[in-house]
């Protein structure tokens, strides 16, 4: 019987202190006399997040629409960490750009001893981070991404024997657009020949193998430990694979003479100060975590809502087309510049199905708020929620209606700076957007300048997020018929 009392004992006092901790770390924002949704234990206020009930878009948008005008921003608890969700879009300005200096950091996880591909631009805060984006804005100008788009269009004519020469044909929409996005991926990111491009997509699927959402959480809370402990973030076998042909490449391309321009491994080794050859394997690896599978959604989302509009698609396609001839059937830099209404088309998809539905950033400076008694402290996490934000009817009339035409400059200009960040901007924005955008176009105009879509029987409609991740995608892959245009 002592021994019971005493396992009794140690349990609930055990349990005690949790419970004490949970408290303690839920009752931040009411310390800091704060404006916040009262939080569940445990769950803060993404309870349904965790266990796929529901999109972490979701849970922003109802503390966005509850509490907007109320405060420039408000407490946010994701489970037990304390964040500051953004409310006003002046604020929104100043932390991407005016005051960007206090926000450098994302305060995410990395580890590069122990898993060097961590070391990439998205995960990297402090001086590392500085000096490594200082490389990288040298080697992504605007003169360098359309010496890449010539590679970017030989890429893109694979989409047309994918389609084949079939009059109609029903097709899966997500795997048409994934293939695209793999061999850009594979060919530009880490120089592979075509051949290879099969155990690429095959590891692509894989490095979130070993992924478990509660290790990542306590490696975010508890950096130093996690570091210690040798956490990583990817499954070793895929890391390994993907640093291994990054290297062999930079090896292969420095055996070559006067190659033309192709592939992101090229610019960073000739810049003037080159990385390393494992810190650019990194930047491979980087823009494949950021790039890939937002890229791919965007494609797919896109040719659905054109699907279910066909006159704005027809509308897009001969504008496509028009332009095509005017160049000689060449997509050139200049071709992509006309191409105005296409350009209104993709970015009314990211808007709508907004990629990354929050950007993330954490405060290296105490900032207050100019002409306020609000203060941002220093190491305070900050979340702005874009995808809310792309949703606000005060900004986008009727914003569940898929409509081009609010990108029209005259519209853009009635709206405040930071009303469209669908890949973040400023200090700590996508440094490879051009190359996105270019990438984005490209595909469109392949996949629709000899093919019309519309839905199908096995089109669901309305569209349905896969809840269990944090970037958005279609929560089953996204089928459409297919009609070959002559």
């Amino acid at each position: 019987m002592d021994l019971l009392h005493r396992v009794l004992l140690t349990a609930l006092g055990a349990f005690s202190v949790f419970y004490a901790l949970v408290k303690i770390s839920l009752g931040y924002w009411k310390r800091r006399g704060i404006l916040h949704e009262k939080p569940k234990f445990l769950w803060g206020n993404i309870k349904g997040v965790v266990n796929g009930k529901r999109h972490v878009q979701d849970a922003l948008n109802d503390i966005y629409a509850g509490y907007k005008g109320r405060a420039p921003f408000v407490g946010f608890y994701a489970c037990l960490k304390p964040f500051i969700l953004v409310l006003d879009l002046k604020l929104v300005h100043q932390i991407v750009f005016t005051d960007a200096g206090h926000f450098t950091s994302r305060g995410l996880y990395s580890n590069p001893s122990g898993e060097p591909l961590s070391a990439n631009l998205l995960q990297l805060d402090g001086h590392k981070w500085r000096a490594l984006h200082a490389k990288s804005a040298e080697v992504f100008t605007p003169a360098n991404v359309h010496k890449l788009l010539a590679r970017l269009t030989q890429i893109s004519a694979r989409i047309q024997s994918d389609l084949g020469r079939e009059s109609l044909q029903t097709r899966n929409i997500s795997e048409l657009v994934s293939a695209y996005s793999v061999d850009v991926m594979a060919s530009m990111a880490f120089g592979l020949a075509g051949q290879d491009h099969e155990e690429f997509a095959k590891w692509t699927r894989n490095y979130w193998a070993d992924f478990k959402l509660w290790r990542a959480y306590l490696a975010l809370e508890f950096p130093l430990i996690a570091r210690l402990l040798q956490y990583k973030s990817y499954a070793e076998p895929a890391t390994a694979y993907f640093q291994k042909v990054a290297l062999s490449q930079l090896q292969a391309q420095r055996r070559r003479d006067r190659q033309p321009l192709q592939t992101f491994l090229q610019l960073y080794s000739n810049a003037d100060q080159p990385l390393d050859d494992v810190e650019i394997a990194a930047q491979s690896f980087g823009f494949l975590l950021a790039g890939l599978a937002p890229l791919n959604a965007s494609l797919g989302f896109c040719l659905y809502e054109l699907a279910r509009q066909p006159e704005l698609q027809e509308r897009t396609r001969r504008e496509i087309k028009r332009t095509l001839e005017q160049h000689g059937g060449q997509v050139t830099a200049e071709c992509l510049r006309e191409l105005r209404y296409t350009k209104q088309v993709l970015n009314e998809t990211l808007r709508l199905h907004t990629p990354y539905p929050f950007l993330v950033r954490r405060a290296t400076k105490e900032f207050e708020l100019p002409g306020s008694v609000f203060v941002i402290a220093r190491g305070n996490g900050v979340l702005i929620p874009t995808a809310a934000i792309h949703r606000d009817p005060e900004i986008y009339e009727d914003p569940e209606r898929f409509d081009p035409d609010r990108f029209e400059e005259e519209a853009k200009r009635s709206r405040p700076p930071a009303a469209f960040l669908p890949f973040g901007d400023g200090l700590r924005g996508c440094i490879a957007a051009r190359f996105a955008e270019q990438q984005l176009l490209v595909g469109l105009v392949e996949l629709l300048k000899g093919h019309r879509y519309a839905p199908c029987a096995e089109t669901t409609i309305p569209m349905e997020y896969d809840n269990r991740r944090l970037l958005l995608a279609p929560k089953s892959d996204i089928k459409l018929n297919v009609e070959r245009i002559d």
